[in-house]
């Protein structure tokens, strides 16, 4: 991580390319999904080149998420989908986004709740690109389970819709959040404050480098 203006690098530009590919494509999916259920979101179809463009962007755009979901759960599988000891500790804490609490665990690189969005997206992103593939080529699959495939990805989309709007909101409601995923860099007093764990394994190799 590289120092600039007294400020800390939290991510990479490809880790920041990787997340926000998997964002964007994620509100495509959701929006187009939309319109291709329910009738109330027809009238996006006139903006998306009809009923069969918004259906070939929505299952391409699946292909681009789906590959941006396997190259993050190549890079922060380590970090960010393995819970720690000090993880279920910060859980029973409640977390702190939201309000002070006292002695709240020390998180790591990414904390308890990012941990478990991370792992809701991977699980449910899976679920979501296998129903597609038997929805996009249901002629080749039973019918009996194409129907299913269609309440999973229906009940896909409620589930990672609003665990999207959480993590949207809880990014943008706590400072320094959004800068992370932005350009990269944040104070050394938001990461002592949100990540402090890892600021000491951060400083402490920087120390052994020295030596």
């Amino acid at each position: 991580m590289l120092p600039r203006k007294n400020l800390i690098q939290v991510t990479t530009g490809g880790e920041r390319l990787i997340h926000w590919l998997l964002a964007v494509s994620c509100i495509i999916l959701l929006i187009t999904g939309l319109g291709l259920m329910f009738k109330a979101f027809e009238f996006l179809t006139l903006f998306l080149g009809g009923y069969k463009g918004m259906k070939l962007i929505h299952n391409y755009t699946g292909l681009v998420f789906t590959v941006s979901m396997v190259l993050s759960l190549i890079i922060w599988y380590r970090e960010g989908a393995i819970l720690k000891d000090y993880d279920i500790a910060w859980i029973k804490k409640g977390g702190g986004y939201l309000w002070k609490v006292k002695d709240l665990p020390e998180a790591g690189r990414f904390n308890a709740g990012q941990k478990i969005f991370f792992i809701l997206v991977i699980v449910v992103g899976a679920l979501m690109f296998i129903t597609g593939i038997i929805m996009w080529f249901s002629l080749s699959f039973p019918h009996a389970l194409v129907r299913l495939s269609y309440m999973l990805h229906a009940l896909g989309v409620v589930t990672i819709g609003g665990a999207l709007t959480s993590h949207i909101f809880l990014g943008t409601a706590n400072p320094g959040s959004f800068q992370a995923m932005m350009h990269g860099y944040v104070t050394r007093g938001w990461v002592k404050l949100q990540h402090p764990r890892w600021l000491k394994e951060v400083e402490g190799h920087k120390s052994e480098a020295k030596k």
